[in-house]
Parts: structure tokens; C-alpha cells; sequence
């Protein structure tokens, strides 16, 4: 046999070698398990049984004790501040200075007339003496107009401070300083009776406080003790001010007057608000994550054995919670509030 014969030979060999080993290889491999197949999850289903009650719409919220009324007080004529006697918050008797402007040379010009009214009542009394009739009517006449001169001055130095004409507590107080210039006919000060309070509730911008009337019973919570009262100020009856801030602020706000007042209630103490807007007693009520909405439909999914159905109904008073249904459901069905 040549070489070229041999060498073919020998390549047939080594590839039905190869092609017996590889068979056996497959022939003493383990047979591969099939993969196990997880059974489905049955989701447990969150069932509400509807029923009837009470649903109510309310407005809670936190508020202060503000003062009922506030006497403000103003100058007749402007100034430079000389001197400021109180702050926010002072205790003011009846007759305190709360303000006062410069006087400039007013205390002078006083001295000085009443050293010159002085010599006026000195001639009038040497009139007297002398039994002159014209002089004594001259001299009584002097002596009147030096003496109403006298009495301009110390009234215009009185103008110059601003006393509390009742005794309460400084509620407002304008923010100035001595040296700065005040203009006449501008509330700078404000008194207010501590014992005469009203309960002010505020909102933030955007709130909506338009379902609120007037004289509607509210109740606020106080050191544990619940009072009740009645709304005398909404948004769309307080009155117009020049103050834009306070006008902005009447828009967000509801004042309340309550019944009997806390005694231990001080201005500024913060309380917790109540006000049923809208209640109705007997009514179909479901949670409200139970309704579900889509293009403008109301409805829910009702169990229906082991199954469920889409439902039309009619919704009526809403809050954060539950949710009043007017048509579609009967008590004793049941709702799945899950998806």
C-alpha cells in the first residue's frame, strides 16, 4: 500500500473514532429535568359590603383667638416720631402715652407765654388798684388773649402724643422707629380688649371656603373642652378695608363667635375648628377608593360570585373618605375596592 493510500486510510480511522466517542458521550449524559411550572397567585380580593349612615362634609382646621374689636389710633397732624412708649403685646391702662412725636421748641414757647400771661394778670391786677376803667378792660382783654395763646400751645404739645383712651392690650403697632416721619390720619396703634375674643380660622391661598355660610354652628376644640358658636364672617360678607393685606386675608378666613368664651383663652392661643358643611343621615355610603371614574361614568366592581361586574352609579355628597351613592347599589352588596 503507498504512502498517499495509507494516510487516507488513517484519516477514516480518526474520524469514526471520534464519531464513537462523541456517541457515547451522549449516550451516558443524564437526561435533563423539565422546568417546574409555578402555579398562579390567586389575588385575595378587598370586599366592602355597602350599607346605610351618616355621611358629613366638614371644614377642620387650626385657628387663634383674635380680639373682637380693635380700636385703632391716629395722629391729626404729621411728625417726626420722637418717642415710642409701648410694643405688641403691652398692657395699656386708661391716660398711658403710647406714642409722641417731637415737640421741637413747643415746652419753651409754653414757658415763655406763661411768663408773659404772668405779666399780663399783673397789670390787671394794678388796673384794679389804679380804678381805671379803660385800662381794666384793656387789661382784662390781654390777659384772655395771652391765656388762650397759653392754651394753644399745650394743646399743640398734647397733639403730639397719642393716650389711650381705654385700657386693653397693643394688637397692632405700625412698623416704625423714633426719627422716622408720621403721617397724619394713619392708623399706627391698636387696642384691643383681652377679654372680648373671637375665633379666627385662616387658610392657605387656593382653599376653598365658598360652601361656608353665615351663621352656620361651628365648634371649637379648647384645653380638652368643646365650644360651640356660630359663624359671623365668611369671605363673601367681610367688609371692604383701604388695608389690602387685610383684604387678602378675609378672603382665606371664617370668624367665629362663640357661645361662652374659654376663661383661660388669651389671645393668640390656637384651637381646633369643626364646621359641618353638609350632612346627610340614612344614605348608601361606600369608601371612596371603592368608585371608580372613567370618561365621565361612575362606577364600581361588584362581586358577583366568583366573579365581578361592572356597575353604573350615581354619586351624591363626597368627602376625603366615603362617598355617598344615590342609584346603582343596594345594602348587603358587595364591592371590590381593589383592582
Amino acid at each position: 500500500m503507498n504512502v498517499a493510500k495509507r494516510r487516507w486510510v488513517g484519516l477514516l480511522l480518526l474520524g469514526a473514532l471520534a464519531a464513537v466517542q462523541t456517541g457515547c458521550t451522549y449516550a451516558n449524559a443524564a437526561p435533563q429535568e423539565k422546568p417546574t411550572l409555578l402555579k398562579p397567585v390567586k389575588r385575595e380580593e378587598d370586599v366592602y359590603e355597602v350599607k346605610s349612615g351618616t355621611i358629613a362634609k366638614q371644614i377642620r382646621g387650626t385657628g387663634v383667638f383674635v380680639p373682637s374689636s380693635t380700636k385703632f389710633y391716629q395722629y391729626t397732624v404729621g411728625g417726626q416720631l420722637h418717642a415710642m412708649y409701648v410694643k405688641a403685646g403691652d398692657k395699656v391702662n386708661k391716660g398711658d402715652v403710647l406714642l409722641q412725636l417731637d415737640p421741637r421748641d413747643l415746652n419753651m414757647k409754653i414757658s415763655q407765654q406763661k411768663l408773659v400771661l404772668a405779666k399780663a394778670e399783673d397789670a390787671l391786677a394794678e388796673s384794679k388798684r389804679a380804678g381805671d376803667p379803660e385800662k381794666l378792660r384793656l387789661s382784662g382783654l390781654n390777659r384772655e388773649v395771652e391765656q388762650l395763646k397759653l392754651e394753644g400751645l399745650e394743646a399743640s404739645l398734647e397733639k403730639t402724643k397719642l393716650v389711650a383712651d381705654r385700657s386693653g392690650v397693643v394688637t397692632f403697632l405700625d412698623f416704625i422707629k423714633p426719627g422716622d416721619t408720621i403721617a397724619a390720619y394713619k392708623d399706627v396703634v391698636g387696642l384691643s380688649d383681652p377679654q372680648n375674643l373671637l375665633f379666627l380660622y385662616t387658610v392657605s391661598i387656593g382653599a376653598d371656603l365658598t360652601t361656608v355660610e353665615r351663621d352656620v354652628e361651628a365648634e371649637v376644640s379648647f384645653n380638652g373642652t368643646t365650644y360651640k358658636g356660630k359663624v359671623i364672617q365668611t369671605p363673601r360678607t367681610a367688609p371692604f378695608t383701604d388695608n389690602q393685606q387685610q383684604n387678602d386675608r378675609n378672603t382665606r378666613s371664617l370668624l367665629i363667635s362663640l357661645d361662652t368664651v374659654p376663661p383661660d383663652a388669651a389671645l393668640g392661643a390656637q384651637g381646633d375648628l369643626t364646621i359641618v358643611t353638609d350632612l346627610k343621615e340614612n344614605v348608601l355610603i361606600i369608601p371612596r377608593v371603592g368608585l371608580r371614574s372613567y370618561q365621565g361614568r361612575s362606577f364600581v366592581h361588584l362581586k358577583d360570585g366568583a366573579s365581578r361586574k361592572e356597575v353604573d352609579v350615581e354619586k351624591g355628597l363626597e368627602t376625603a373618605t366615603e362617598v355617598e351613592i344615590r342609584k346603582g347599589l343596594k345594602a348587603g352588596q358587595q364591592i371590590i375596592l381593589n383592582n
